[in-house]
């Protein structure tokens, strides 16, 4: 079976008004597919009445009308246009004043939006950001796909699950740290896995990346660590568990340093992180 062409999603279009025409008494005589007018009059009626329903939903109609435009975009092959959840890097001067910075050139499309100008604007997530970054489409081009990492959690294939894995990994280490307890193996396979391949992708350093990581883990660790203390204490560690940690096991704790120790001496930011079921521009995908 072969894919939908712009042809194909221009006829789903002219079922979707003959459709509508149809709910309409004495339109008989309205011939969208032949007649400019006719169709220009049922296009404009059908939005004004999905403006309606989407103020009756609280959907953002301007969001949705950007969204599409994007994809709009992509179907036709406009090399400057990007969908939602494409791998992109930034190019020219933008990414010269990134890299001179230490900071990822390399992210993935979370949001666009259209001006009335016409002039796109894409929300980027950049690897460890709390705050999505809007980047002019002109400085903007397609990166290299992300590598496919097995974890213990099924494979990766986008730096966005890549980097929350990570988090959630470091952060479960950091806490069997803090409590003396040994990490879970897979935890530890994890982290090694998905560093290595967020490193390789964004093209830059581990110890980098890790730092950038830094405050998301810590964010993260509070977050465990209140939760924590609802719960029953967990038993003292005992010689002899202590003794079954090699060395190897207590080396990999680190991210690659002690976790534990680079939180203390890091103030931890007091953001927060909005989550809602359509992704937020603004808002990195959990």
């Amino acid at each position: 079976m072969t894919e939908a062409g712009a042809e194909e999603f221009a006829e789903f279009g002219a079922a979707a008004l003959d459709a509508f025409q149809a709910l309409f008494e004495q339109t008989e005589h309205l011939d969208h597919r032949t007649n400019d007018k006719d169709a220009r009059e049922l296009i404009s009626d059908l939005l004004v009445d999905l403006m309606h329903y989407a103020e009756r939903r609280g959907i953002e109609f301007n969001d949705i009308a950007a969204q599409a435009q994007a994809y709009y975009d992509t179907e036709r092959d406009n090399p400057n246009a990007f969908a939602i959840g494409s791998a992109v890097q930034l190019e020219g001067p933008a990414a010269h004043e990134v890299i001179l910075l230490g900071q990822p050139t390399r992210g993935t499309v979370t949001g666009v939006l259209v001006s009335q100008q016409g002039q796109t604007e894409y929300y980027v997530h950049f690897l460890g950001q709390t705050q999505n970054q809007s980047v002019l489409a002109a400085d903007l081009e397609p990166a290299p796909p992300f590598p496919t990492t097995p974890t213990s959690q099924g494979v990766v294939h986008d730096p966005l699950k890549a980097e929350q894995l990570l988090v959630n990994s470091a952060t479960r280490i950091a806490m069997a740290d803090v409590h003396s307890r040994a990490p879970d193996q897979d935890d530890l396979r994890d982290q090694q896995t998905l560093l290595a391949a967020l490193t390789t992708w964004n093209d830059m350093h581990e110890r980098n990346v890790t730092d950038l990581l830094l405050s998301r883990v810590a964010e993260h660790l509070d977050a465990a660590e209140l939760d924590d203390t609802t719960k029953p204490p967990p038993p003292a560690p005992t010689a002899e568990s202590t003794a079954r940690l090699t060395p190897a096991q207590l080396a990999a704790q680190a991210f690659p340093v002690p976790l534990a120790d680079s939180i203390a001496s890091t103030q931890k930011p007091a953001t927060t992180r909005a989550s809602r079921t359509r992704q937020s521009p603004h808002s990195p995908s959990r």
